[in-house]
């Protein structure tokens, strides 16, 4: 008999952070929670990077969402403005990195994903880049969404019912999850809980063969762009009992 697999579970975030990639390889089972309800100035529709290519102050890039469906499950929420967001984001990541050295390795496979079809939902958008990055990254861990799974329940309940869909035998928090976790009951139905405990790398930053001034807990177009798919080392190195 095979082993149970290892969950975790996240809503699909925008061009998301390095520690939402660790989460991700640490796993067997990864699963988008793309049925719940989109909630503004948040991380779904937007990250941070580079203000500019020395700066020391961050940006965001922001995929705004159609105010008929503000209220709508992540799944349902539709970008607005006809991909002309995509144009200026492009531009901006052009404008902060194109003198960085992984950039030539990246942008355009990047880029690609990000580009809206016809009909694309935020979760279409997000799910298809995060799934493109991880192919990039060396990342082999089986992707769900949670619209297909057809589990019951808000919060934490439906993070079980979901855990239980999947037969799994541990389930991989994030570190916030802990807010409204009820942990003896996952335990009590046979999956244990591991919360992620990530602590961010710090990594070189350059442009044009300098060093820059560190900024964290940007998006990991930030990393992809300054080390290439070669970074999955870097993103690991957070894990605990690898940090420092």
């Amino acid at each position: 008999m095979a082993p149970r697999p290892v969950c975790a579970i996240c809503q699909p975030h925008y061009l998301p952070w390095m520690g939402y990639f660790e989460m991700i390889d640490r796993v067997d089972v990864f699963v988008f929670l793309d049925d719940v309800q989109f909630i503004k100035r948040e991380w779904k529709n937007r990250n941070r990077i580079r203000k500019a290519a020395r700066s020391p102050e961050t940006m965001w890039l922001t995929v705004p969402i159609r105010k008929d469906t503000q209220r709508s499950r992540l799944d349902e929420a539709m970008p607005a403005g006809h991909g002309d967001w995509h144009s200026g984001h492009v531009r901006s990541l052009e404008h902060v990195y194109s003198h960085s050295p992984g950039y030539g390795d990246v942008a355009d496979e990047l880029f690609e994903a990000m580009r809206p079809r016809p009909g694309d939902s935020l979760a279409d958008i997000n799910i298809r880049t995060v799934t493109r990055i991880c192919g990039m990254l060396g990342v082999a861990t089986r992707l769900e969404r949670s619209s297909g799974l057809d589990a019951p329940g808000t919060k934490g309940d439906k993070l079980l019912a979901l855990c239980r869909k999947l037969g799994c035998a541990a389930y991989l928090a994030n570190d916030r999850t802990g807010d409204y976790l009820d942990v003896e009951g996952f335990e009590a139905a046979g999956v244990a809980v591991e919360f992620q405990g990530y602590s961010h790398p710090t990594y070189g930053q350059w442009h044009r063969g300098k060093a820059l001034p560190f900024l964290s807990h940007l998006s990991v177009v930030d990393l992809l762009c300054n080390h290439g798919r070669d970074a999955l080392d870097i993103i690991r190195s957070g894990r605990p009992g690898r940090a420092g």
